[in-house]
């Protein structure tokens, strides 16, 4: 499989759950690492993380309401986090404008055939 590598990052305007990262067709996706960052002054904010196994439909929690300080951030290192053509991670803020979601990979190619 030929790889190559990714980043994927959404600054959430809002505190609805939202796409960061769909693995595209023909592809597997391994997340290497990834950033949450409160990039509100003076207040923390509340991030999840949960993926959508599109095979399997159903979505699974990765990081739930997981409390980030003010101008601070979390950072998942080396999660291998192994995702198949059509998964989509997904983050979720408490609060508005205040969270931005950073997801980088690496996307093995599958040929068809």
């Amino acid at each position: 499989m030929n790889g190559r590598f990714k980043n994927a990052a959404v600054a959430l305007s809002d505190t609805n759950l939202t796409a960061v990262y769909t693995v595209p067709t023909n592809f597997t996706a391994i997340v290497k690492d990834i950033f949450l960052t409160n990039v509100d002054g003076s207040s923390a904010v509340d991030a999840t993380l949960k993926y959508t196994d599109t095979s399997a439909s159903a979505t699974f929690s990765l990081l739930s309401t997981k409390s980030i300080a003010a101008d601070d951030f979390l950072r998942i290192e080396d999660a291998n986090i192994i995702l198949e053509e059509g998964d989509i991670l997904k983050a979720q803020a408490g609060a508005a404008n205040d969270l931005e979601v950073i997801v980088f990979v690496e996307e093995l190619y599958k040929p068809q055939g």
